[in-house]
């Protein structure tokens, strides 16, 4: 077992290998199904995406202190207030992170 980054894919007469690098620089061909993926590379977030979060997060606190203050002013109690803000910031973080997920890059289960 070694732990090594994908280089490439080799085709010869038995079918295609798959190129690994190794951490000491060299490189080992392997069957595909010999594998087991264990990480992905993910890019960092770009700036674009940065302040798509902040603005959401933005919305997400103007949407828990206006459910707040309508729920405090029809005059319920403070706990039930609270609860009526976290549920309104709940549902914008919730549409926020699928649109991620809709969005987003494809995903590997490992």
């Amino acid at each position: 077992m070694a732990l090594a980054t994908v280089a490439g894919l080799a085709t010869n007469a038995e079918g295609n290998l798959v190129a690994l690098q190794l951490s000491g620089g060299g490189v080992r061909l392997t069957a595909p199904y010999d594998l087991d993926l264990v990480a992905r590379y993910s890019r960092p977030p770009t700036t674009a995406r940065t302040v798509r979060l902040v603005i959401a997060l933005l919305v997400a606190v103007a949407a828990a202190a206006t459910g707040w203050q309508s729920a405090h002013e029809s005059g319920v109690e403070w706990p039930l207030a609270f609860l009526t803000g976290l549920g309104s910031y709940t549902a914008v973080k919730l549409t926020f992170q699928s649109w991620l997920r809709l969005t987003g890059p494809r995903r590997f289960r490992v």
